[in-house]
């Protein structure tokens, strides 16, 4: 059968080597910065996930992804919906491809299948396809002052040039050569932070976007309204004192919304084996919370949350991964955070007024309470409370840090490393060894027993085993990396018919899949058992390599809980300090943010039908 390679970059490596959007000045006019009335005007709603290969899209997207889907047709019937997820499957046609990896535990071994992402009026989450909904489609009908609600689920990376990097959504890159008959990976299918703010500049109009996302590194879209940092006033510093810079000016488009984490970190959930007690992060969370459904079971979970800022505030209570979750609102006042700290708290060169805000500054960053009366600025601190104690719950032996430590003590706590440690003398030494054993001894009697037919491999996986000693005769390794590494997922979507969703063979395919979770366990059995010594003596080497087993779900760390506090910190004590020096401005920006984040998903009775 022809070799149609996927070029699948892990998900760790995506944020180092893709490049980005390309830069240059804003297409058409800008976006109104007066935007109507919030709740006025109609609504649509757009579904993105489903991005990268076949063997990076997992299932717990789907799951998300079909949630969502099943919310819109449930929720908002009569609504103007998109979706885009992986290559586009659809009930009404024939499956593309099997763009969904799912993974499940067998008897200690990993097991692969992959399925069609079908999803109803679905089409490929590619940039082409995306970018000419988003102009002809999705942004017409809200210009004239709707709101467009976007749920991104997809995989996420730090694109562009060393320095440069932002927050990109990773979209399907699985696609065609130009002859028809083969396949690549197209690392360009990526949609920046610069290029979607482009877009929304030159056609969003009066509209409004209210989006929630749960990729990795999906934190730098919270600039995708206002930019980045933020310009310190001239009236806050002494008479003749250096201004630092003002960042890039651009317009300031009405965009809000929550992410599951920050920039440069990668999100939790996004899983090939999802399973019903351990699956778990914002990915999951959210959805759940704005459907009040299951998203595994399909089953009623609670009522389903108004507003996406309810439903954000839900999942992160609940939330023990790694992730990050934040608003825009918040994000725009760490913003002013740093600019304080970097600016202001390291100068004599301010007014006395600013001194005596950024010496309250400090104070809030020690205590975590805040003095102003405002009631917003109560209630968020209140909000926060709640999750620090959560937290405290979450991490018993951090409880007193995370309620009442100091900014030096919650940062001592976020830099401390637990776990891990050394992985002990001769380990090393013992891979070298049984790569030495499976290459000169244990590979080459394999090789020969598999071509004389007398190997004991199924015969339905007889062809791809054949396949596989001899690309490892010409030097891959199949046997000694982790059975779910890239290239073996390469080998076993291909060889087992998976891709193919219409000339699948279901027999064929669980054979292959089943033996090569099998077969470095098989083949070590049958070396150990000939008669040969050297040949038993290898085998013993190479080992049945790794079972695997469901421990406890790993509980929440001390440095990510004292991370999120020290953020909810920064976020009060910069609003405190606005409030403060009275920056209207700001303090407007703020309020802003906060309505548009707190727009009901759906419309109010009588309000404009969704969609129309």
């Amino acid at each position: 059968m022809p070799r149609f390679p996927v070029g699948w970059l892990p998900l760790v490596l995506l944020c180092a080597c893709l490049a980005g959007c390309a830069s240059g000045p804003e297409r058409g006019p800008a976006a109104e910065t007066a935007a109507p009335p919030a709740g006025a005007g109609p609504r649509v709603y757009v579904l993105l996930s489903g991005g990268g290969t076949p063997l990076s899209n997992n299932y717990s997207q789907y799951l998300q992804a079909k949630g969502v889907s099943e919310y819109f047709a449930r929720e908002l019937p009569g609504a103007k919906t998109w979706t885009f997820f992986g290559a586009g499957n659809r009930p009404d046609a024939p499956a593309v491809l099997a763009d969904v990896r799912r993974e499940t535990k067998t008897d200690g071994r990993l097991v692969q299948s992959w399925l069609p992402g079908v999803l109803p009026d679905n089409r490929p989450a590619t940039r082409a396809v995306l970018l000419k909904a988003l102009r002809e489609e999705i942004l017409p009908a809200v210009r004239d002052g709707g709101t467009l609600f976007l749920f991104v689920g997809d995989h996420g990376e730090l694109a562009g040039a060393e320095g440069k990097k932002e927050s990109a959504i990773t979209l399907w890159q699985l696609k065609r050569n130009r002859r028809g008959d083969g396949w690549f990976t197209d690392g360009r299918e990526i949609l920046g932070v610069a290029e979607l703010r482009r877009e929304l500049a030159a056609g969003l109009g009066r509209g409004r976007v209210v989006f929630c996302m749960t990729q990795c590194h999906s934190g730098g879209f919270h600039d995708l309204g206002a930019g980045a940092g933020v310009a310190l006033p001239a009236g806050w510093f002494a008479a003749g004192a250096e201004r630092p810079p003002a960042p890039a000016a651009g317009p300031k488009l009405p965009v809000a919304g929550f992410t599951a984490t920050i920039a440069a970190l990668p999100a939790a959930g996004c899983v090939a084996d999802p399973d019903p007690d351990r699956w778990a992060g914002y990915e999951r969370f959210f959805p759940e919370a704005l459907a009040g459904r299951d998203l595994m079971s399909g089953a009623a979970k609670g009522t389903g949350q108004p507003t996406f800022a309810a439903a954000h505030a839900a999942a992160t209570l609940v939330d023990r991964t790694i992730d990050q979750p934040r608003a825009t609102s918040e994000h725009r006042l760490e913003a002013w955070a740093e600019a304080i700290e970097t600016h202001l708290a390291r100068t004599l060169a301010v007014t006395a007024r600013t001194q005596a805000a950024v010496a309250a500054y400090h104070r809030t960053m020690d205590t975590g309470r805040v003095s102003a009366s405002d009631p917003a600025l109560r209630a968020k601190a209140e909000q926060f409370a709640g999750f620090t104690a959560a937290w405290g719950e979450a991490v018993p032996a951090a409880r007193t840090v995370l309620t009442g430590g100091t900014r030096a003590q919650l940062e001592a706590a976020r830099e401390e490393r637990g776990g891990g440690g050394s992985r002990g003398p001769g380990r090393r030494g013992r891979a070298g060894e049984a790569r030495t054993a499976w290459n000169t001894a244990l590979r080459p009697a394999w090789r020969a027993a598999v071509e004389r037919g007398d190997a004991p491999v199924p015969a339905a996986a007889l062809a791809f085993e054949r396949a596989l000693t001899k690309a490892e005769a010409d030097g891959k390794d199949f046997l000694l990396r982790a059975a779910d590494s890239t290239a073996m997922l390469n080998e076993i979507y291909w060889a087992s018919g998976y891709a193919e969703p219409a000339k699948t063979n279901p027999a064929v395919a669980a054979a292959v899949t089943r033996w090569a979770a099998e077969r470095r366990a098989a083949i070590v059995a049958w070396g150990k058992a000939a008669a040969d010594p050297a040949l038993r003596a290898a085998a013993e080497k190479v080992g049945p390599g790794p079972q695997f087993a469901e421990g406890e779900p790993e509980p929440m760390s001390r440095k990510t809980a004292a991370e999120r506090v020290l953020f909810y910190r920064r976020v009060l004590a910069a609003w405190e300090f606005l409030l403060a020096m009275d920056q209207r401005e700001a303090l407007a920006e703020i309020r802003a943010l906060q309505a548009l984040e707190e727009l009901p998903v759906k419309p109010a009775a009588g309000g404009p039908a969704a969609g129309s």
